[in-house]
């Protein structure tokens, strides 16, 4: 790629990915291994924080600039 900075999103894209991946494998095991509702729950919160930092572009709706 040419241009750095979409060479780092992408990047940054694909870390995100892999990070939302384990937390789904575990998510998955510990779904039907043990009997931890709390801990589903809160590992679904952060994915779904995850999934609005950097996927949803949240932040960028409540800034200055006004990109959206």
């Amino acid at each position: 790629m040419d241009n750095p900075k979409k060479a780092a999103d992408l990047r940054r894209g694909v870390v995100i990915l892999v990070i939302l991946a384990v937390f789904t494998i575990v998510e998955y095991i510990l779904a039907t291994q043990a009997n931890v509702p709390l801990l589903l729950v809160l590992i679904a919160v952060i994915k779904a924080a995850i999934v609005l930092q950097y996927f949803m572009h949240l932040p960028r709706v409540f800034s200055e600039e006004g990109n959206h």
